[in-house]
């Protein structure tokens, strides 16, 4: 069930809740990002209540208005909890205050184990996901997977308890951490002190200065301090912080080594507090990437400490200089800003490192070795950094836990296949207890880096391979986007790359531009004659058949045609309103975060335009 992440959930509930039956009368389900800081007795049933749940905190696309009919996503677990819309109590969201039907958060939640809840949570979920067509037809958001369970569960515990034995529980014991900055002021904590039980889902992993964001009062600060820096010890002598990346410091008895040293910025008071007793002797960086490497001068506080890079470092910001417009407008898509009048003016102080090799550098402090490679990937001054006294290797971004993204939309070189692959293969090579990534959680076990690592490394292997393979036969990069997929046994999500993505970055990379059409090798595009295919075919026709694909969920032949109209009527009414639909139904059809920024942008961009013609 890689799609549907959550759904271990139930399973585990089932089993709690078999044990338990006969003995309890309250069941906490207590999430793992979360924390209880006071009582737990807003969960206490008393033999009075079925279950103790509050709403979900944000609407998203899945909860439904009160009263309306089910879509496709609820109507079938409706049916089978026996449910009736026109009869279920009103309820709003938490967060962004949406009336909806029963929909409730379960994070943090209690029932009586004697009711079965559990049971028939397990049971019916595992009914869904086995169902195939129900997959295909009604979980076609990311989202929708993701949140399966919660649905499942809310319509259980619905049919289970009557709306007067469904405990209310109090924000209190449900806080919603992510989400405190956005609470109506009548609902946001004034401190943490007088909560409960906090929900930090992943704020505690990926976002270290959550303590300054919420009043926390004395000794509950500094028990938190102190915890907090106990969890950022991954491993003996390395402490993690995964701010804009993952920040590792080394400590030993002759000091501290501090790599990619922008992830740490933060909130720099865990690292300095480690400081304090070792000071810091060097900065390496693993690659030139901004969200790794800025911030150097923050951290370089004495002209003793060393800063090491590969020498290509020094190129990646020439060519950032170079195309410095570009990426302005690229940048203000990318975070769905406009576009600023001139491009941001280069920063004026940035440290830069001190040493500088070509293939290997080898450093040794305190009985530890830092063994830095050049292994060009991600980007074209990657290193991978091994510390064989601690069996670690530190691999940058040459790893994700989702399939790669060979080159980004926001504009890149390619980055080669190869690259990645033998940058792996180098991490893989030394047999690592610990493989430490450039962002998300390291995997620490030699079974989980063998598994998840040499996963990746072969997927890529299998698709460069089959891409290369294709080109030899003479297959159109098109067909080869279409006919390559990920090895059956690979369980990568495509989060952020995607294999067709990746496909055709490799026939880039290894053959340019030219597929063999002597018309693409002049200046004029296609494009150039979409005003006599407009006329010939008439704009009528065009909408018509692109309505056709749209109700035959042929949503990029939609694209297509509306480009043929709007290539020289951008303002086109009719051939922007499908243009939308399709671009939102490929939207709401991605768990692809790239893919999600550039649909959003082509329906913001056609909305302004059908604004602009009112």
């Amino acid at each position: 069930f890689l799609d549907y992440p959550l759904a271990l959930k139930a399973f585990a509930a089932a089993q709690v809740e078999k044990k338990v039956a006969d003995t309890v009368a309250t069941l906490v389900w207590l999430d793992p990002g979360v924390m209880v800081l006071n009582s737990l007795a807003a969960l206490d049933l008393d033999g009075e209540f079925s279950a103790a749940v509050r709403p979900v905190t944000l609407a998203n696309t899945i909860a439904m208005p009160p009263q309306s009919e089910p879509d496709d996503y609820w109507k079938p677990i409706y049916e089978e909890t026996g449910l009736d819309c026109k009869t279920l109590p009103l309820l709003e969201t938490i967060a962004d205050e949406v009336k909806i039907q029963p929909y409730y958060n379960c994070e943090v939640f209690s029932f009586n184990p004697g009711l079965g809840i559990a049971k028939e949570w397990a049971r019916l979920l595992g009914r869904f996901l086995k169902d195939e067509n129900y997959q295909k037809t009604a979980c076609t958001t990311f989202l929708k997977r993701l949140f399966l369970h919660q649905a499942v569960l809310s319509a259980v515990i619905s049919s289970r308890a009557k709306p007067d034995r469904i405990k209310a529980l109090p924000l209190t014991s449900g806080y919603p951490f992510n989400q405190h900055e956005k609470l109506s002021v009548s609902k946001k904590a004034a401190s943490l002190n007088d909560l409960s039980v906090v929900i930090f889902d992943y704020a505690w992993d990926s976002s270290p200065a959550w303590m300054k964001k919420i009043k926390i009062e004395e000794p509950l600060h500094q028990w938190l301090f102190a915890t907090y820096l106990d969890y950022l010890q991954i491993a003996p002598a390395i402490y993690r912080v995964e701010g804009s990346c993952n920040s590792y410091l080394i400590a030993g008895q002759q000091g501290c080594v501090l790599i990619d040293p922008a992830g740490a910025s933060d909130a720099p008071e865990f690292f300095e507090k480690i400081l304090e007793k070792f000071p810091l002797k060097a900065i390496l960086l693993t690659h030139a990437h901004q969200d790794h490497s800025d911030d150097i001068e923050k951290w370089k506080t004495d002209t003793g400490i060393k800063v090491v890079a590969q020498r290509q470092y020094k190129e990646y910001f020439q060519y950032q200089a170079e195309m410095a417009d570009f990426f302005a407008r690229r940048n203000a898509i990318w975070s769905g800003k406009p576009l600023a009048a001139e491009p941001p003016a280069p920063k004026v102080s940035r440290g830069e490192p001190t040493v500088f090799f070509a293939d290997e550098h080898h450093f040794e402090l305190g009985g530890l070795n830092f063994i830095m490679r050049h292994t060009a990937g991600e980007t074209p001054d990657h290193t991978t950094i091994w510390i064989p006294e601690l069996s670690a290797v530190f691999v940058g971004d040459n790893y994700y836990e989702y399939f790669i993204n060979n080159s980004t939309f926001r504009g890149t070189m390619i980055r080669p296949v190869l690259g990645y692959i033998r940058a792996l293969d180098t991490a893989l090579s030394f047999d690592p207890a610990y493989f430490l990534m450039g962002h998300g959680s390291p995997l620490v076990s030699r079974k989980a880096i063998k598994t998840k690592a040499g996963a990746l490394r072969d997927a890529l292997r299998t698709i460069y391979n089959e891409t290369i393979k294709g080109i030899n036969a003479g297959k159109d990069v098109y067909t080869l986007m279409r006919e390559i997929k990920l090895p059956e046994n690979a369980a990568l999500r495509q989060y952020f790359g995607k294999v067709e993505w990746t496909v055709r970055g490799i026939w880039q990379e290894y053959v340019g531009w030219f597929d063999e059409n002597p018309a693409t090798m002049y200046d004029l595009p296609f494009s150039s004659v979409f005003a006599d295919l407009n006329k010939l075919a008439g704009e009528d026709k065009i909408i018509k058949k692109a309505e056709e694909y749209f109700n035959k969920k042929e949503y990029v032949k939609v694209l297509h045609l509306t480009d043929v109209i709007l290539h020289f009527d951008p303002n086109h009414k009719s051939a922007n309103e499908i243009r939308i639909k399709a671009l939102k139904s490929l939207q709401a059809g991605s768990g692809n975060f790239i893919e999600g920024i550039w649909l959003k942008h082509g329906i913001r961009s056609a909305e302004d335009r059908i604004h602009e013609n009112n």
